[in-house]
Protein backbone atom coordinates (compact mmCIF):
# COMPACT_ATOMS: atom_id res chain seq x y z
CA UNK A 1 0.00 0.00 0.00
CA UNK A 2 1.47 3.61 -0.77
CA UNK A 3 2.03 6.26 2.06
CA UNK A 4 -0.19 9.66 2.18
CA UNK A 5 2.79 11.45 3.85
CA UNK A 6 6.12 11.98 1.94
CA UNK A 7 9.77 12.11 3.62
CA UNK A 8 12.61 14.56 2.78
CA UNK A 9 16.00 12.81 2.36
CA UNK A 10 16.70 13.30 5.90
CA UNK A 11 13.77 11.32 6.99
CA UNK A 12 11.41 13.99 8.37
CA UNK A 13 7.98 14.43 7.20
CA UNK A 14 7.17 16.88 4.11
CA UNK A 15 3.30 17.97 4.09
CA UNK A 16 2.37 18.98 0.81
CA UNK A 17 1.86 22.35 -0.07
CA UNK A 18 -1.77 23.64 0.36
CA UNK A 19 -3.44 24.63 -2.36
CA UNK A 20 -4.30 28.63 -2.63
CA UNK A 21 -8.09 29.41 -1.93
CA UNK A 22 -10.68 30.04 -4.61
CA UNK A 23 -11.81 33.48 -5.11
CA UNK A 24 -15.65 31.74 -3.68
CA UNK A 25 -14.05 30.11 -0.66
CA UNK A 26 -12.06 34.13 0.11
CA UNK A 27 -15.82 35.33 -0.35
CA UNK A 28 -17.35 33.40 1.50
CA UNK A 29 -14.91 33.84 4.48
CA UNK A 30 -15.06 37.94 3.96
CA UNK A 31 -19.11 37.24 4.72
CA UNK A 32 -18.06 35.24 7.95
CA UNK A 33 -15.82 37.99 9.17
CA UNK A 34 -18.01 40.52 8.70
CA UNK A 35 -20.68 38.80 10.48
CA UNK A 36 -18.00 37.96 13.47
CA UNK A 37 -17.54 41.91 13.29
CA UNK A 38 -21.21 42.37 14.43
CA UNK A 39 -21.62 45.40 16.59
CA UNK A 40 -18.36 46.95 14.96
CA UNK A 41 -18.46 49.83 12.36
CA UNK A 42 -18.56 48.08 9.01
CA UNK A 43 -15.51 48.99 6.16
CA UNK A 44 -16.51 51.58 3.57
CA UNK A 45 -15.09 49.33 0.90
CA UNK A 46 -13.75 45.82 1.24
CA UNK A 47 -11.77 43.86 -1.21
CA UNK A 48 -10.62 40.40 -1.48
CA UNK A 49 -7.26 39.56 -3.28
CA UNK A 50 -6.97 36.00 -4.23
CA UNK A 51 -3.25 36.04 -5.15
CA UNK A 52 -1.88 37.33 -2.15
CA UNK A 53 -5.11 35.68 0.01
CA UNK A 54 -5.66 38.39 1.60
CA UNK A 55 -8.51 41.21 2.26
CA UNK A 56 -8.16 45.01 2.40
CA UNK A 57 -10.89 46.56 4.71
CA UNK A 58 -10.86 50.71 3.81
CA UNK A 59 -12.65 53.01 6.66
CA UNK A 60 -13.73 56.48 6.14
CA UNK A 61 -11.18 59.43 5.91
CA UNK A 62 -12.52 60.79 9.60
CA UNK A 63 -11.36 60.89 13.05
CA UNK A 64 -14.37 58.45 14.21
CA UNK A 65 -12.30 55.90 12.06
CA UNK A 66 -8.90 55.41 14.92
CA UNK A 67 -12.42 54.67 16.94
CA UNK A 68 -13.79 51.96 14.12
CA UNK A 69 -9.96 50.57 13.75
CA UNK A 70 -9.09 50.21 17.48
CA UNK A 71 -12.84 48.45 17.87
CA UNK A 72 -11.58 45.65 15.56
CA UNK A 73 -8.32 45.51 16.81
CA UNK A 74 -9.68 44.33 20.30
CA UNK A 75 -11.96 41.91 18.37
CA UNK A 76 -9.77 40.40 16.31
CA UNK A 77 -6.28 40.57 18.79
CA UNK A 78 -4.36 42.75 16.88
CA UNK A 79 -2.98 46.60 17.70
CA UNK A 80 -3.39 49.68 15.57
CA UNK A 81 -0.17 51.00 14.10
CA UNK A 82 0.18 54.62 12.46
CA UNK A 83 2.33 55.82 10.29
CA UNK A 84 2.34 59.92 8.56
CA UNK A 85 1.43 59.85 5.00
CA UNK A 86 1.50 62.64 2.52
CA UNK A 87 -0.86 62.61 -0.75
CA UNK A 88 0.09 63.68 -4.05
CA UNK A 89 -1.85 66.88 -3.15
CA UNK A 90 0.55 67.60 -0.53
CA UNK A 91 -2.36 66.95 2.13
CA UNK A 92 -0.98 65.38 5.29
CA UNK A 93 -2.52 62.28 6.95
CA UNK A 94 -2.26 59.54 9.50
CA UNK A 95 -2.41 55.81 7.85
CA UNK A 96 -3.96 54.09 10.37
CA UNK A 97 -4.12 50.37 9.65
CA UNK A 98 -4.63 46.86 11.75
CA UNK A 99 -3.48 43.86 10.99
CA UNK A 100 -4.42 40.08 11.66
CA UNK A 101 -4.89 36.60 10.58
CA UNK A 102 -8.25 35.19 9.95
CA UNK A 103 -8.68 31.16 9.42
CA UNK A 104 -5.02 31.47 7.45
CA UNK A 105 -6.02 34.96 5.77
CA UNK A 106 -4.43 38.01 6.22
CA UNK A 107 -6.87 40.84 6.92
CA UNK A 108 -5.85 44.28 6.48
CA UNK A 109 -8.28 46.85 7.66
CA UNK A 110 -7.01 50.75 7.33
CA UNK A 111 -8.00 54.47 7.75
CA UNK A 112 -5.79 57.95 5.96
CA UNK A 113 -7.11 60.30 8.17
CA UNK A 114 -6.44 63.81 7.71
CA UNK A 115 -3.43 65.32 10.44
CA UNK A 116 -5.89 68.59 11.74
CA UNK A 117 -8.85 65.13 13.00
CA UNK A 118 -6.06 63.15 14.70
CA UNK A 119 -5.35 65.53 17.18
CA UNK A 120 -1.46 65.34 15.54
CA UNK A 121 -0.26 68.60 14.17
Amino acid sequence: MGSLGTSSPAGSLVLPDIPPITIRELTVGLVDLLGKADGLVPPACASIYQGSQSFGLGFARSAASLKALTGWAQRFGAVVACDDYTDEDGQQFQHASVTFGYFGVEVRAYAFVPVGQTGTT
